[in-house]
């Protein structure tokens, strides 16, 4: 039973790399990601048209070929967020977090008793079906190893960081790049003096709290920067993006 690989990468000291699938309801995507040595893929429910049925069954194949999935669930709310641990997540990615009242909520949806409120669901997706384990075991080990990571994507909510990071069920932090730069008024201007600053103060809040900072590039070639950075756990691009990507080179690449 492991519920999620990313807690023994980041126990070692790792960096976890991934991607997210945006459209993609094909099995073989998720396949050739783990062919391809990726250690997590991230649905978001926020923006895209998954339904549960279809996140189910992506969600069990990448248990079952050992990556992790990971879901940014539609809205903060405690069954929005144990639904989709209960089809096999190996952990959320809370969306637009602003206060430490969202965390409590979301902490409430992610673990079971006495740490949170999430209800059982027997034998689902979440343990791919195969009730090897007492209730109680199972419990402790969700409780243990499912990851609870938030996307902070206001300038407020930043400037809070220490604060809406205070309970220790907090696993990572990351940025919401887009989202805050139209929160500055400064829309798709990533790489701003302002947005730099919040991201200075995102990655020291997560080293001090020792909680492991994440970020999204748009490209491979984005990854050793963001490794130097100090980012433990690494977005790049996303199905869509890497298909448009390859074949608008391979598009450029005709003869004139």
């Amino acid at each position: 039973m492991n519920v999620n690989p990313l807690k023994s990468i980041w126990d070692a000291g790792g960096t976890a790399i991934g991607t997210y699938i945006m459209h993609s309801r094909d099995i073989a995507t998720i396949q050739l990601a783990a062919a391809s040595g990726l250690d997590f893929i991230l649905f978001d429910l926020e923006h895209r048209p998954y339904d549960y049925e279809t996140l189910h069954d992506l969600c069990q194949v990448a248990r079952l070929v050992g990556l992790a999935p990971l879901v940014g669930p539609e809205e903060i709310s405690p069954f929005a967020i144990s639904h989709v641990l209960d089809m096999g997540a190996s952990g959320v990615l809370i969306p637009h977090v602003q206060t430490p009242e969202d965390v409590q909520t979301a902490i409430n949806g992610v673990f079971y008793p006495p740490h949170g409120h999430r209800g059982r669901a027997g034998i689902a997706g979440h343990n791919l079906y195969n009730p090897s384990h007492s209730s109680v075991e199972e419990m402790e080990h969700y409780n243990s190893n499912v990851s609870l990571l938030l996307k902070v994507e206001s300038e407020s909510a930043i400037h809070r960081l220490e604060e809406i990071v205070a309970p220790d069920a907090v696993d990572g932090v990351m940025i919401g790049p887009s989202d805050l730069s139209l929160d500055l008024g400064i829309p798709d201007q990533v790489q701003h003096e302002r947005m730099l600053e919040l991201f200075d103060i995102t990655r020291k809040v997560c080293r001090d709290r020792g909680i492991q900072y994440g970020t999204h590039v748009p490209s491979a070639e984005g990854v050793s920067g963001a490794v130097s950075s100090g980012a433990s756990w690494i977005m790049v691009s996303s199905d869509m993006g890497l298909l448009s990507e390859g074949w608008t080179k391979a598009s450029e690449a005709k003869p004139k």
